[in-house]
């Protein structure tokens, strides 16, 4: 088997290359829409996968988002099964902001777009593979790495592929960067997100008052009640709102947005559920509402498959020098979709880094060749567990 020690020490001669490698990504604009720096990013990796013998293929996106990148190395053991991983290529950041906040190094962090969330994720992986090549490691029967374009909003075009590939995988690894104190991510809330819209009756405020049915009074109820399917491991949130047009009209249209969250599938169902028959009983005789779901995520939750998976990466850790630590967060991931398939899957796997979504964001430059070294002897376990 391919030692971990090894594989860091190999990248630790290649630090330079591999903060050149950020810059380089974080340097490009990459929102998920319009989808050219995505592309571009993708494209990036593209080269730099082939160089090193994988196969690659851009798989168009759809919705408007840009190419998915797709990387197979084929290896010697055809029992071992596929090892799927997988990164993003999107940021929240609009373009002109790589810029307006260049990449930069301040001490041990490096700051920039996107710098940990998750460009970071992306270079790691593709030196923590050239590192696993270079030193001859075929035991295993096949690694796909993709690089999607559009996580961010929720995967609309990549969402499929992800199903499709990761379903027969004997483990998914998500590059997601790691939590703000190092750990890696064992289990992610499930999403809810819809649109409200509540048809009213408009009326004169001052002359047919009794005639009008206000939207917006409708909304302030329902407000209320859906802030009440708030429970232990669930979550309401409403933004958004909108109503009226004057302040003598009676509002004849209002709306919102509503997102659930829950650490369990259960939980989340449930929640919906009851959502639903809120928005199908109006408080209001005259007034009526509409529900339209968005889109959302299921909980990936942390069972024995996890738990197998993080038994073979904490050795593999301290090898790497450092102690493996673990932990549930709120946000969403490519890994949700993967776990109720009942795929084992281990998330934030990438550099340490915070400050995600924001102009304060960092990547700590310490942990990249470690964390890259942890994910080449993840890898590597892997391809031998058979």
């Amino acid at each position: 088997m391919i030692e971990t020690r090894k594989i860091l020490a190999a990248l630790k001669g290649r630090e330079e290359e591999i903060i050149a490698t950020l810059r380089e990504a974080v340097s490009v604009d990459s929102p998920t829409f319009p989808g050219t720096g995505t592309s571009k990013v993708a494209g990036i990796f593209e080269e730099k996968y082939r160089s090193i013998g994988a196969e690659t293929e851009r798989l168009p996106g759809t919705h408007g988002t840009g190419d998915h990148l797709l990387a197979r190395f084929r290896g010697n053991n055809k029992d071992s099964g596929r090892i799927f991983i997988i990164g993003h290529c999107d940021t929240v950041f609009p373009e002109g902001e790589a810029a307006r906040r260049p990449f930069t190094l301040e001490g041990d962090r490096a700051r920039g777009p996107g710098v940990a969330d998750m460009k970071g994720g992306l270079v790691n992986c593709f030196f923590a593979l050239s590192a696993l090549m270079a030193a001859g490691f075929r035991e295993f029967g096949e690694i796909l790495v993709l690089y999607d374009t559009d996580e961010e909003l929720g995967n609309p075009s990549s969402r499929a592929l992800i199903e499709k590939w990761g379903k027969d995988a004997k483990a998914s690894l998500i590059i997601e960067p790691g939590r703000a104190d190092g750990s890696i991510v064992a289990a992610r809330k499930g999403s809810l997100y819809g649109e409200v819209n509540i048809h009213g009756v408009a009326a004169h405020a001052g002359v047919d008052m009794d005639k009008g049915r206000s939207a917006v009074h409708e909304l302030a109820h329902k407000i209320l009640d859906v802030y009440a399917l708030t429970r232990e491991g669930g979550t309401v949130n409403v933004t958004g709102l909108s109503g009226g047009e004057r302040p003598h009209i009676v509002a004849a249209s209002a709306g919102c947005f509503v997102e659930i969250r829950a650490d369990r599938q259960q939980t989340l169902d449930g929640m919906a559920a009851e959502l639903r028959e809120l928005i199908a009983k109006p408080a209001i005789d005259g007034t009526s509402l509409e529900l339209t779901i968005k889109g959302g995520r299921p909980a990936m939750e942390r069972n024995e498959k996890t738990d197998w998976l993080i038994g073979l990466a904490k050795p593999v850790a301290e090898e790497a020098g450092f102690e493996l630590t673990f932990t549930p967060t709120g946000g969403g991931s490519d890994g949700n979709y993967l776990s109720p398939l009942g795929v084992p899957v281990l998330d934030g796997l990438g550099p340490v880094g915070g400050g995600l979504h924001t102009a304060e964001e960092y990547l700590e430059i310490p942990s990249l060749v470690p964390r890259a070294a942890l994910l080449a002897g993840l890898i590597a376990r892997l391809g031998a567990a058979g």
